[in-house]
């Protein structure tokens, strides 16, 4: 017997055996069946602690920005900074042209020059020509007032003239209308006549068809007697034919009549609702003739009345110009006063710090960067134009709320905007009206500085912080100016004032502030504050949600600090009304293979988005730990704990209808309960459990099957290495092992 012969009988032999075993296998084990199994589940009573939580998606944004603008407008003539650029503080990143900061000086120059002769015009007094002027002016005042009153009589007397025309076109309609309907009573009198003759026409020739018709009857009788004769007569009855024809033509002719009269009765009533209604619309164009006139003297009185009041305002006005004018002219011929001087001083002085500013904005069209921090983007290229601000620097933090009472530093903004107020110069001198500087504090309230006039005094404005109950100290600054009757802006020597924000930003040391200066805060609701420094470059800078933004994303350059995060995710209406500000959080980030970062509530919205009908609050989380993998736009979901409680609790799947399920002495017995918290899994319970019972959960179902193939399966694993099992006994064969017998092999 050959190798190939030997190894075919094996195969035969192998597959026989195989065979044999399945057989044994369906006879001991039987059909396939199926069974449902219950699986009752316990669960121990226990005393721990019940956690409700909140959650929400979003991504990750640098807790401190800052906007870098030129104060004032110009073309980008350089730029010495690119995007990812790292830079320090008061680094050079761009220039604008100066033609424009230059022009300012000019006229800055040329106002200066102008106060000093206004200011040598009241040390001086009045000359002759002025003198002549102001004669000149009172004289022009009074022809003014007569000229006036001269139109408040014209006025009036055409209001009379107006009334009486009018009033005689009323009365002239009136007459008219009276004319009409006496005219139309007419008319339809004679209407109504020629209807009643050709009605009693009508009746008389009726009468007479009648008669006629008598006539013909008798005839007609005569005519029937005289041939029922024997023998007849023909002449009489020649004759009553005769007389039969003469009565028909007359019954004919009479209904003619008749029908004649009807067709005129129809005609004249149709000529008498002509008639009247001819005559009702003549008496109504009359009437509305009147209602016209009328409402014609109704506007013509309203006319002249508003021309008659407009002339004695004209009035009033010309009399108090002249009186203005006369005060004026006293003024001006009076010597000069002390307040007078000091005011004409005082625009000198003011002129001045206009040209300083002028000469100050020159020198800011150079920009530096404020702190350190890394350039995340630049709006403008060289060559195109840059709009001014007035603002230097615009710091924001990402949705910081103004009630957390959660802060970190202060922050203060820098600007160029003048403080200078307005003068108004007269002819005799100058009088200069003074404006105040406002900052705002790290709570949003609004402290002021105002500057006052007086004789040789100086004015200052100053601007402070305002702390809230439980928000940090805003920062506070002041400067002064040396001047007496003009005001000058507070905060410095530009008029800006400087401000607190509640939250992580550049505090002028020159670098952003890393969260982890904070986390050693005892208290996470305690506030540090910064102070604010007045000085040239120190403007008015404001903190909240909607103006940073804004602020930033219209920036010429934006400054980030990459040391600190914040998350801002949407929770719904049910979620937000147990979130506050200051609650522990915990931030998950995806990218780095779900990682948790300790975090806080810092911020709550005031108002509610929503899209597509659905509301929600944004809510901002600040991270309380940071590594170098974290990156802005990474995703991430927050989660806060809203509620928590402790005390005895069971699986909240373990009550039903106030009632559970306790196993006692063996039995299941059910058991009303008082439940109190319930959490995101466990429900506490304040009374009907005791710590240490067992509780019935509700059972599931799981599905056992039998068949030939699992017990094919468990003897082809032992058989074989791979069994049975798997594909059956068709597709892959007989599992592992089986195919490595029927291979040959193996």
């Amino acid at each position: 017997m050959t190798e190939r012969t030997r190894a075919s009988w094996l195969v035969y032999a192998l597959g026989a055996l195989c065979a044999g075993a399945i057989v044994a296998a369906v006879l001991l084990v039987g059909p396939a069946s199926g069974s449902q199994a219950t699986v009752t589940r316990t669960a121990t009573v226990a005393r721990g602690v019940v956690q409700s939580t909140v959650s929400g998606s979003g991504t990750l944004e640098p807790a401190s920005k800052v906007g870098v603008n030129f104060a004032a407008s110009g073309t980008l003539t350089g730029l010495f900074v690119s995007v990812g650029q790292h830079v320090v503080k008061g680094q050079l990143l761009a220039e604008i042209s100066p033609t424009s900061a230059e022009s300012s000086l000019r006229s800055a120059d040329m106002s200066l020059t102008s106060a000093e002769a206004s200011y040598q015009a009241a040390i001086e007094g009045l000359t002759p020509v002025e003198l002549r002027e102001a004669d000149i002016s009172a004289a022009q005042s009074r022809a003014a007032v007569s000229s006036a009153q001269q139109s408040l009589r014209e006025a009036r007397q055409t209001a009379k003239s107006d009334e009486a025309s009018a009033a005689a076109t009323i009365a002239q309609d009136e007459v008219a209308l009276k004319r009409t309907e006496q005219s139309v009573a007419l008319e339809a009198t004679s209407a109504q006549d020629a209807v009643s003759e050709a009605e009693s026409q009508l009746s008389s020739d009726e009468q007479t068809l009648a008669a006629a018709r008598t006539q013909l009857e008798e005839a007609k009788s005569q005519l029937a007697n005289e041939k029922a004769k024997s023998p007849p007569s023909e002449s009489k009855v020649s004759a009553a034919e005769s007389k039969v024809s003469s009565a028909e033509a007359t019954v004919k002719s009479d209904e003619a009549k008749v029908k004649q009269d009807s067709d005129s009765i129809v005609s004249a009533q149709n000529s008498q609702a002509s008639t009247a209604l001819k005559g009702q619309q003549s008496i109504d164009s009359a009437r509305n003739t009147i209602a016209n006139a009328k409402l014609n003297l109704s506007a013509t009185k309203l006319k002249d009345h508003q021309s008659i009041v407009q002339a004695q305002t004209s009035v009033t006005s010309a009399q108090q110009s002249l009186q203005a004018t006369l005060a004026a002219n006293e003024a001006k011929a009076a010597p000069p006063t002390r307040s007078t001087v000091v005011s004409a001083e005082n625009s000198v002085q003011s002129a001045r710090l206009t040209v300083e500013n002028a000469q100050r904005t020159l020198s800011e069209t150079r920009l530096y960067a404020p702190a350190e921090g890394v350039v995340a983007s630049i709006k403008s290229v060289v060559g195109e134009a840059v709009s001014g601000t007035g603002s230097g620097t615009s710091s924001s933090e990402a949705s910081t709320s103004a009630t957390s009472a959660s802060t970190t530093s202060a922050t203060r903004g820098t600007s160029s905007d003048t403080g200078t107020s307005a003068s108004t110069t007269g002819t005799t001198g100058t009088t200069s009206s003074a404006t105040r500087g406002a900052g705002t504090g790290a709570s949003g309230a609004e402290s002021s500085g105002a500057s006052t006039s007086g004789a040789g005094s100086e004015s200052s404005g100053a601007s402070s912080g305002a702390s809230g109950s439980e928000g940090s100290a805003g920062s506070t600054g002041a400067g002064s100016s040396p001047t007496g009757g003009t005001g000058s802006t507070g905060g410095g020597e530009t008029g800006s004032a400087p401000s607190a924000t509640a939250s992580t930003a550049d505090d002028g040391g020159g670098s952003f502030h890393d969260i982890a200066d904070v986390q050693d805060v005892a208290d996470p609701s305690a506030a540090s504050a910064a102070s604010g420094a007045s000085g040239a470059s120190t403007g008015a800078s404001t903190s909240g949600e909607s103006s940073s933004s804004s602020s930033s994303s219209s920036s010429f350059i934006e400054l980030v600090g990459l040391h600190g995060y914040q998350l801002v995710v949407p929770l719904s209406e049910s979620e937000i009304s147990n979130v506050e500000v200051g609650q522990i959080a915990t931030v998950t980030v995806e990218a780095l293979e779900g990682r948790k970062f300790a975090a806080h509530v810092v911020g709550l919205p005031v108002l509610a988005t929503s899209s597509s009908g659905v509301v929600s609050y944004d809510v901002t989380f600040q991270l309380d730990q940071v590594e170098s993998r974290l990156k802005p736009g990474m995703s991430a979901t927050a989660e806060v704990v809203v509620k928590q409680e402790e005390g005895i609790n069971v699986p909240t799947s373990a009550i039903s209808a106030d009632s559970v399920t306790v196993v006692r002495a063996g039995k299941d017995v059910h058991q009303r309960v008082v439940t109190g918290m319930a959490g995101n899994s466990s429900t506490i319970i304040l009374s009907g459990l005791n710590a240490g019972e067992t509780v019935v959960l509700p059972s599931v179902s799981t599905s056992s099957s039998t068949s030939a193939t699992n017990a094919l399966s468990r003897l082809g694993s032992k058989l074989g290495g791979g069994g049975l099992g798997g594909g059956g006994l068709g597709g892959a064969g007989l599992g592992g092992g089986g195919a490595a017998f029927f291979r040959g092999g193996g």
